[in-house]
């Protein structure tokens, strides 16, 4: 496996996906004593719990490769590589095989982690505002508004940067929209239109998602927000789209 990107090993991903899981569970147990249940059908509670569901089955998947590839190293000798590869279901070799899957973990857990953030937003703001504006960006910045952060600082380049990786996922790895060259906690994130996008390998997506899930706490617990006295509906638990 070589795409840890920055990291010695996917030993540091999976603790950094359970301390991710760990602080969603603070925010819950927070929610809970705030008197918004923790088995609610509260848009906070819902998004944060499929939150925590997205961390452990990205980090179950990546240990469940691990675990495989160790099982046939130490099970078949000289025959591993090809009873690895047997088991994984693919005539590539390890190395593009492993390449693959592990693209498709990161890519999703970015997409699934800023879907539902996005989602919690326009429930959030349909709920205390009355109504959501279309698209993220609009979004995301009546969000900030509402819970008195600057649209225009460090809080809207961590939500742009998500963003901005998700949809590079859409357009074949280049970015399209505006340039954007940022750093979060040490880690350089640059996007320029038309270019491929060199940062989106797994410590830029465990940092990008930390400091969403960051954002995401000083609005939940922003006054305008923590004061709601009633139930915020989703809108996909409930049913009503």
């Amino acid at each position: 496996m070589n795409q840890t990107a920055n990291y010695t090993s996917f030993s540091k991903v999976l603790s950094d996906l359970v301390e991710l899981a760990q602080t969603i569970e603070d925010m819950r147990q927070r929610l809970d004593q705030a008197g918004v249940p923790y088995i609610s059908q509260d848009a906070r509670q819902v998004a944060l719990d499929g939150l925590q569901c997205d961390m452990g089955a990205c980090g179950n998947w990546i240990k469940s490769l691990m675990s495989l590839k160790q099982l046939c190293q130490e099970s078949f000798d000289a025959e591993w590589e090809s009873k690895y590869r047997e088991r994984m279901g693919t005539g590539l070799g390890i190395e593009q095989s492993e390449d693959l899957m592990l693209d498709y973990l990161r890519n999703t857990l970015t997409t699934k982690v800023h879907f539902k953030i996005e989602t919690l937003f326009s429930n959030i703001l349909k709920a205390i505002s009355g109504s959501s504006p279309r698209g993220f960006w609009q979004i995301g910045d009546a969000t900030l508004e509402l819970a008195g952060i600057s649209t225009s600082g460090q809080e809207k380049q961590v939500l742009t940067v998500l963003a901005n990786l998700r949809n590079s996922f859409h357009a074949n790895g280049v970015h399209n929209n505006a340039d954007l060259i940022v750093q979060i906690d040490g880690i350089d994130f640059s996007f320029m239109r038309g270019q491929s996008v060199e940062c989106g390998g797994w410590r830029h997506i465990v940092t990008a998602i930390r400091n969403n899930i960051s954002v995401l706490r000083a609005i939940l617990f922003s006054s305008a927000v923590s004061s709601r006295s009633t139930e915020i509906r989703d809108q996909f638990a409930t049913g009503n789209l």
